[in-house]
Order: structure tokens, then C-alpha cells, then sequence
């Protein structure tokens, strides 16, 4: 084996060695935890968004959904919008 691809096996290794490492620590959980999951969450809502809703949907409905800048307000302000349309025609 020639000196350059000596080197190049080196490198080879020593590139997959360093990326195992990256990968096994990038997704090892802080057992310290994260400080800022413990404070309070605060919000500046009326209400609080305290439960989740899931519904069935089409692709296309899904894909328009997430294409939005903030996709879970778009679907709370269309889900109010009709509710409030609904309590008006009573």
C-alpha cells in the first residue's frame, strides 16, 4: 500500500471516529436537564392552551397547513373563526 492511501485511510478513519462521537453525544440527553425547561410558561392569552385536538385531514390540506408561517395559530384562528361563524347563525 502506497503512502497516500495510507494517509487517506488515516483520515478516513479518523473522520468516522470523530462523526460516531458527534452522533452518540448530539443525541445523548443532557442528564442535567435543560434549566429553561424548568421555569414557568407564561403566555398572554385570554385562556391557556391547556389541550391538544387531533383530526384526520388531507395531504393537500396538510401540506397548505404547514406551508403557513405559524401553522398551529393558522389552525386555532380557522377552528375559532368557524365556531364564532356557527354561534352567530343560532
Amino acid at each position: 500500500m502506497s503512502d497516500t492511501n495510507t494517509t487517506d485511510l488515516k483520515i478516513y478513519s479518523l473522520v468516522c471516529t470523530q462523526f460516531k462521537r458527534y452522533l452518540h453525544f448530539s443525541t445523548m440527553p443532557n442528564p442535567k436537564g435543560n434549566p429553561e425547561n424548568l421555569k414557568n410558561f407564561t403566555t398572554e392569552r385570554e385562556e391557556p392552551l391547556s389541550t391538544t385536538i387531533s383530526f384526520r385531514a388531507t395531504e393537500k390540506m396538510k401540506e397548505e397547513v404547514k406551508s403557513k408561517e405559524d401553522p398551529p395559530e393558522f389552525c386555532r384562528r380557522a377552528i375559532q373563526e368557524a365556531l364564532d361563524k356557527d354561534n352567530n347563525k343560532d
